[in-house]
């Protein structure tokens, strides 16, 4: 694994160790305000990351906000990867009238951008964090849809599907049973890029103010509550702001290091 790779796996299992911890390392609730006396406060060794304006530590708001970041984000990667497999697999498969519907689909919907789509499931669903997971799934699915259809178009024309196709395998036990994990690398690395995407969309989203949730310590919502005074508190912006672009960049050098751990595999190489 390169070095760039790592540095995105530690990275990576920083911001989830934070999730996990934010009850630990955070002196109270995300909610509470017991430092009005000190609003506005600039980072200090008391508060690392400063206080906001309604008296929250900033540093007990981001860690908790983590949670609510990578559940959303969760949620909608998730939802992009169950639908682009069924659908992208079946279209492979199926062929004829099936996958020319599905790709002319899919080559409509990607012509549009990723956020035009997801304020359209919002103004249809209303502001709330599950359609924000819903939108941003919705969003990601033609993306995923055309990547594993590709793989499995490749997969399908090997010797070992034609053998298994002359031994009487049936189609769908070809896919799930053998295509599938032969693509497991590909349809992964495409899941944790759009994962790094879908916590860039959420947060874009709740800073527009359609998270449903106004003191929710979500960092895009973070950034939104505070964009006011960023003149005065510039930390209030820069601290969420940071965390989004250090997770972004996690998944995005989490999912190189991914396709090149699973590159030589797929042509026999050595991962050594």
């Amino acid at each position: 694994m390169s070095v760039p790779g790592k540095t995105g796996v530690v990275m990576l299992a920083l911001v989830l160790a934070a999730a996990l911890l934010a009850g630990v390392i955070g002196r109270h609730g995300p909610l509470e305000q017991p430092f009005r006396d000190r609003m506005l406060a600039p980072p200090s060794l008391a508060h690392p990351f400063g206080v906001d304006g309604a008296g929250r530590d900033v540093l007990t708001r981001v860690l908790h906000g983590t949670r609510l970041t990578l559940g959303v984000a969760g949620a909608a990667a998730a939802l992009s990867l169950v639908a682009g497999v069924v659908l992208g697999a079946w279209a492979a498969m199926r062929g004829g009238w099936t996958d020319l519907m599905v790709s002319r689909a899919t080559d409509a919907l990607i012509s549009f951008p990723p956020l035009l789509i997801g304020l359209f499931l919002l103004a249809v669903l209303g502001p709330s964090p599950r359609s924000v997971a819903l939108a941003v799934g919705v969003a990601g699915v033609p993306a995923m849809v055309r990547q594993v259809r590709a793989a499995f178009l490749a997969e399908r024309a090997q010797e070992y599907v034609l053998a298994a196709q002359a031994l009487g395998a049936g189609r769908w036990r070809i896919a799930a049973g053998q295509i599938l994990p032969n693509c497991a690398g590909i349809i992964l690395v495409t899941a944790t890029l759009q994962f790094g995407g879908a916590i860039l969309e959420a947060a874009g989203f709740s800073f527009l103010g359609l998270s449903g949730q106004p003191d929710a310590p979500e960092w895009g919502n973070m950034l939104r509550q505070e964009y006011a005074v960023f003149r005065t508190a510039p930390h209030l912006v820069i601290v969420p702001g940071a965390a989004i672009a250090w997770t972004v960049l996690a998944c995005n050098l989490a999912g190189d290091a991914l396709r090149d751990w699973f590159a030589p595999r797929r042509h026999g190489g050595s991962r050594a």
